[in-house]
């Protein structure tokens, strides 16, 4: 019987992990979506404290949210003709989720 490679399943020595589970990854994952773009930076902020990221990276997430955000709201709210905003916020879910799925790979930018 063949053991595992322990450099596949485990990650680089000295970095932390984010996610303990495949399942915890997935719940992870959902945050931006669930929340339609509201928490899209805080599995980054988690990140950071946990050690996964620099801080500069949970930073660019907090104020690309804003920007986003704010870039939305800007774009007439009660428009029916101007599909750019809900754009902004879909394209900010999805790359939140994006790169929180990618949190735990060796190759992630901005990682310790």
């Amino acid at each position: 019987m063949t053991q595992p490679n322990p450099y596949i399943t485990n990650p680089l020595p000295g970095r932390p992990r984010m996610f303990n589970s495949k399942i915890a990854q997935a719940v992870w994952t959902a945050v931006p979506v669930a929340t339609l773009g509201l928490a899209a930076a805080v599995p980054f902020v988690v990140a950071a404290v946990k050690g996964v990221v620099k801080p500069w990276l949970a930073a660019t997430y907090i104020i690309g949210e804003i920007i986003i955000f704010a870039t939305a709201l800007a774009i007439s709210p009660g428009s029916k003709n101007e599909p750019a905003a809900g754009l902004l916020l879909v394209l900010l879910m999805i790359t939140a989720a994006t790169h929180t799925a990618l949190l735990d790979t060796h190759k992630t930018p901005g990682a310790k």
